[in-house]
């Protein structure tokens, strides 16, 4: 029996060969010129999330258009953060024109992300970026100085960052006035203190007229001689019990020892150890005092 002549099967290779060439053709076509053209179409169709995926990729041969063209596609696509570093990389571009939009952009980028910040514990960050966004507009107006809109930012970043520390300082009072109503008075001055560099570094580098931030100072300074005061107080009235008590006055001495008043709370806060001296003042008065009744009732027996 005759077996049929065997032909191999070209298809396979054919096959490779097809998924050879559309592989070649894919890799030409995905270069960074070509994702630049990508990308820039993504982003005038509003597709931002595409857009950023291809303008990473021109980054590496156009690090200064495809870092700002990243920048633009990651602001619009809400990365606020990650178009400020963009911006940031295209600022090492030597056209000054690119360099002013870079500026105002970035500037636009940390403005948005202080949006986000909004807790007490975030006024300091959201401030930071406030100062830095006005740092960017100023150095975009030096660039273009006709630069119209720069110019509006910068007021707003400054009247943003101002607005920040304000409340920065005034969350620090507000906070000082809550410890010092539970009587915590040594936590409330340290935080009067804080209050009082904020109001000050307010008035001495962003805005010496500014007319809140200078009545909250004069708060913050009548509070804190409050509590330097309730400490010399309850030092003097225990110095002038002590000295009742030599001159056996023990009575007016007890009286003296046991008044309770707000500002002799504060200082036994301020000064623990001055709380200690008093109720051993105290405790060595009432001995005195309960020997003296002793022996008055032994008087009267008789």
């Amino acid at each position: 029996m005759i077996l049929p002549t065997h032909r191999p099967n070209r298809r396979p290779t054919a096959i490779l060969l097809a998924l050879l060439a559309a592989i070649l053709c894919a890799r030409a076509e995905d270069t960074p010129r070509s994702s630049m053209r990508k990308g820039l179409k993504a982003y005038r169709a509003g597709d931002y999330t595409n857009a950023v995926g291809h303008l990473e990729k021109t980054v590496p041969e156009f690090p200064d258009i495809g870092s700002y063209n990243l920048g633009n596609a990651r602001f619009r696509a809400g990365d606020f953060e990650g178009a400020a570093e963009a911006y940031n990389e295209a600022l090492r571009s030597q056209d000054l024109a690119l360099q002013a939009k870079a500026y105002f952009n970035r500037g636009n980028a940390l403005l948005a992300r202080t949006t986000g910040l909004a807790g007490p514990e975030q006024i300091g960050l959201a401030s930071e970026l406030a100062f830095q966004a006005s740092d960017m507009f100023e150095k975009a107006i030096l660039l273009q100085p006709d630069d119209l809109a720069a110019k509006q930012n910068y007021e707003r970043a400054r009247r943003l960052w101002l607005k920040l520390e304000f409340n920065q300082g005034k969350w620090y009072y507000d906070h000082a006035e809550e410890l010092l109503k539970q009587y915590k008075a040594k936590d409330a001055q340290a935080h009067y203190r804080l209050a009082k560099k904020q109001f000050e570094h307010i008035l001495a580098d962003i805005e010496p007229t500014d007319s809140s931030a200078r009545q909250y100072l004069g708060q913050v300074r009548e509070r804190l001689q409050m509590l330097d005061l309730a400490v010399e107080a309850a030092e003097r009235d225990l110095a002038l019990a002590l000295k009742q008590i030599e001159d056996y006055q023990y009575m007016l001495a007890a009286k003296r020892l046991t008044t309770g008043t707000d500002e002799r709370k504060y200082a036994f806060d301020l000064k623990p150890d001055l709380e200690k001296r008093y109720e051993e003042t105290i405790q060595k008065n009432e001995d005195v005092l309960k020997i003296i009744q002793e022996l008055s009732n032994l008087n009267m027996v008789q």
